[in-house]
């Protein structure tokens, strides 16, 4: 009897690891070096895409092969061919339509061969993740209850930053719908706004499983904004229990550093984000 139950804790209940890749994964420092990938010249208008192959990192930790991911914030969709490169499911939600056909764009060229993301052709499958074009406060209340093995989310930071990107033309646009989180005119509206996320989210995980949000700090009016910190809190009043953080840094992508303030005061270049580990709680 005792054998058993010794066996049944070392189940690996949520993913496909090793033990040594596991604990590797456990380290609060997470320093990754990933160069732009094949799909970078579609995508790079968004402005703050996620290379895949850091998606697939945690996709793996949180997930099982054939899981389901669901990305509410979707982008041009780097969470979606994360999981197509390491044989999971995915579905996105995204409010702007023209990140939506960058993404569909990218269904057209790309396709998956040995975990790559290469053109179509040549053997490559095809990538069947779908994003939906919308709200996601309006589409995640279709979605079935305890449906979803893993929820990751980068929102737009709100917090008086609104979103910039780039047009065809090569003009700075900025958002102006205000269901967009970059338009939110305040923290306390931003925080509200994620907590209504939240609930939903809890929902439609399935028990025990995990909501992890990629969100920068940021620096306001002379003073530090831990976003990531409070992003959690705000969370964990909904139905989360916040199980860590990883400090994540892409060399590959670092931005030159600026010289905010020197020779007057301590200001910082901030060039980590925070991915922000929930469990959702029992009850």
């Amino acid at each position: 009897m005792e054998k058993e139950k010794r066996k049944r804790r070392l189940v690996n209940r949520l993913n496909n690891l090793s033990g040594a890749e596991w604990l590797f994964w456990t380290n609060t420092i997470w320093e990754t070096s990933f160069p732009p990938d094949a799909t970078h010249k579609l995508r790079k208008a968004h402005g703050a895409m996620k290379p895949p192959e850091a998606m697939v990192e945690i996709i793996r930790f949180f997930t099982k092969r054939g899981g389901l991911v669901l990305d509410p914030f979707a982008g041009v969709g780097g969470t979606l061919l994360a999981a197509e490169m390491c044989d999971r499911r995915a579905v996105g939600i995204e409010l702007d339509r023209r990140w939506v056909k960058i993404y569909e764009e990218v269904r057209k060229r790309f396709g998956v061969l040995d975990g790559a993301l290469v053109p179509c052709g040549d053997g490559a499958r095809p990538i069947e993740a779908r994003m939906e074009c919308g709200d996601c406060l309006r589409a995640l209340p279709r979605i079935a209850s305890r449906s979803i093995d893993l929820v990751i989310a980068d929102p737009p930071y709100g917090v008086g930053h609104r979103q910039v990107f780039r047009d065809e033309t090569n003009f700075a646009m900025i958002s102006k719908d205000p269901r967009d989180l970059g338009n939110l005119p305040d923290l306390g509206a931003y925080l509200e706004r994620m907590q209504a996320v939240g609930r939903e989210v809890r929902r439609i995980l399935k028990d025990e499983r995990y909501f992890v949000v990629l969100v920068g700090d940021r620096f306001m009016n002379g003073e530090y904004v831990p976003l990531g910190t409070k992003v959690a809190e705000a969370l964990r009043e909904v139905g989360f229990a916040w199980k860590g953080l990883k400090i994540w840094w892409n060399k590959s992508t670092l931005r030159r550093l600026r010289p905010y303030a020197v020779k007057m005061s301590f200001a910082p270049n901030i060039t980590h984000q925070n991915v922000v580990i929930l469990k959702k709680t029992k009850g």
